[in-house]
């Protein structure tokens, strides 16, 4: 198992900034947002000199991050982001890109919308076999995969190899979902894992409190434990936004050693 960190968070850090802070702190990858990726391109030049800069450095790129939905992006831009970001992972020899299903709750959209997702997802696919990079749906509330039943119903609807899932317990959580009774359920179509924890406030979800990763709601070190069991050998991203997000990220690495060797 591998740590690596979602540059998400940091949307206005520069990427030399990311990489310095991966650097100093020793992380095995970055979970790159297409908008750093981008950032390189118009200022320093094609990715492939991105991936030797990384790999001088041992370190990887597990995914790269789209917030791409598919519901509400027009169908031909939602294809040509997500090939934009194909092309961007495999220069960086990542396997995997991050995108959503849909922007409402499984339970509340139309059959008619479902469908639409579904139809782009295997456009989607299929270019994503000419670049031989996986499309990794994340389970997240309010998308299309927000159970491991929505997600998995989903992805036989989809009918397509390339799309895997991206396991977020947190997300889950937020529904009352069971993170390792889910697990139990969608692990053979997770490629990658996002990890972070909260104190959860279900009345009003804009008062919940990022927490590190063995504090807060959720048992991540029976979750981390689960994984290592499972012989998962994958990457972790820890994954967290607002102003303390380095902090929580600093901190959940210090957690994290002080409990299991890296």
């Amino acid at each position: 198992m591998k740590l690596s960190f979602c540059t998400t968070g940091f949307k206005k850090k520069h990427i030399f900034d990311i990489i310095s802070f991966a650097k100093e702190h020793s992380f095995e990858g970055i979970e790159l947002w297409y908008g750093h990726a981008k950032q390189y391109i118009e200022e320093i030049g094609p990715l492939d000199r991105l991936y030797q800069q990384l790999q001088e450095e041992s370190i990887g790129v597990p995914a790269v991050s789209l917030y791409t939905d598919f519901a509400t992006q027009d169908e031909r831009q939602a294809l040509k982001d997500v090939q934009r970001a194909l092309s961007a992972a495999r220069q960086l020899h990542s396997p995997l890109i991050r995108v959503f299903a849909g922007n409402l709750p499984s339970h509340r959209t139309s059959p008619e919308k479902w469908q639409r997702a579904v139809d782009q997802f295997q456009q989607a696919a299929r270019l994503a076999d000419d670049y031989e990079v996986d499309i990794g749906l994340e389970i997240h509330y309010d998308t299309y995969a927000d159970t491991p039943e929505a997600a998995l119903a989903f992805l036989e609807d989809v009918g397509h190899p390339r799309v895997r899932t991206i396991f977020d317990g947190s997300n889950l959580h937020v529904n009352h979902v069971d993170q390792m009774s889910a697990l139990e359920k969608l692990y053979h179509t997770v490629s990658h894992i996002h990890l972070k924890n909260y104190h959860w406030n279900f009345d009003n979800w804009y008062l919940s409190k990022p927490t590190p990763i063995f504090q807060g709601d959720l048992d991540q070190k029976a979750f981390l434990k689960e994984l290592m069991n499972r012989q998962y050998d994958g990457f972790v991203s820890l994954e967290y936004f607002g102003e303390h997000a380095f902090t929580h990220i600093k901190e959940s690495l210090r957690q994290y050693t002080s409990v299991f060797s890296r």
